[in-house]
């Protein structure tokens, strides 16, 4: 199952619970038989942070589970504080739905990509980015995307962006008009390394999207 394959999936659930009042508990298990995948835990979390109809994912690889064979992406998805969710065009809609599943998708991207850096080393570490920023709080962001491995996975995501923008809303983007590029650009200048970087991967990234899309049955 190709990312583009696991977005469809996800959004045929929704199909699944039309006109039904579904709990979070719910969700989470059609989610689980839908992500098929060895390697991921899932985990739900209910919180008061969030209206009705917003979810949020994040994800987490954790390269000495993976390096003993043990589960090693971890998904949290954290719901609206609610009792049941209704499926509808009056409460749970079918965008806030796709809104999940591509962020549930780009987030798995994302860990895979971990996954596949670290085993691509024998579970070596990569070499640290240094920031030179005096500010700490700077310091450690910019530590934190000029991270070699999470330039790739950020690079990733962008180009999930870009082709979902493409074929799905039929609407032309680049990776310099991508949300995580504006991200980047918030504490890298044009030329630097990093956001040179980031622009190489998310074009082959886009390219071997593209080849995967022309090539998926749905």
């Amino acid at each position: 199952m190709n990312y583009f394959q696991l977005v469809n999936r996800l959004n045929d659930l929704y199909d699944r619970f039309e006109n039904r009042e579904v709990d979070s508990a719910t969700i989470l298990k059609r989610i689980k038989r839908t992500v098929k995948f060895r390697e991921c835990k899932f985990f739900a979390i209910e919180t008061l942070s969030l209206p009705y109809g917003k979810f949020t994912v994040s994800g987490l690889y954790d390269p000495y589970q993976d390096e003993q064979g043990k589960p090693s992406i971890l998904i949290e998805i954290a719901f609206p504080f609610t009792r049941s969710f209704r499926f509808d065009n009056d409460n749970l809609r079918r965008e806030h739905w796709a809104e999940l599943c591509i962020d549930l998708a780009s987030i798995l991207g994302h860990e895979f990509m971990h996954l596949n850096q670290f085993r691509k080393r024998q579970f070596e570490w990569p070499r640290a980015y240094k920031s030179n920023n005096k500010n700490i709080n700077q310091q450690e962001i910019e530590n934190y995307y000029g991270d070699p491995d999470e330039i790739g996975a950020y690079a990733f995501m962008a180009a999930t962006e870009i082709c979902l923008n493409k074929f799905s809303y039929h609407k032309k983007a680049t990776a310099t008009n991508t949300a995580l590029y504006q991200t980047y650009r918030k504490f890298f200048t044009k030329q630097d390394p990093v956001i040179l970087k980031f622009l190489k991967l998310t074009e082959q990234y886009t390219k071997r999207l593209e080849k995967q899309y022309h090539a998926t049955t749905f």
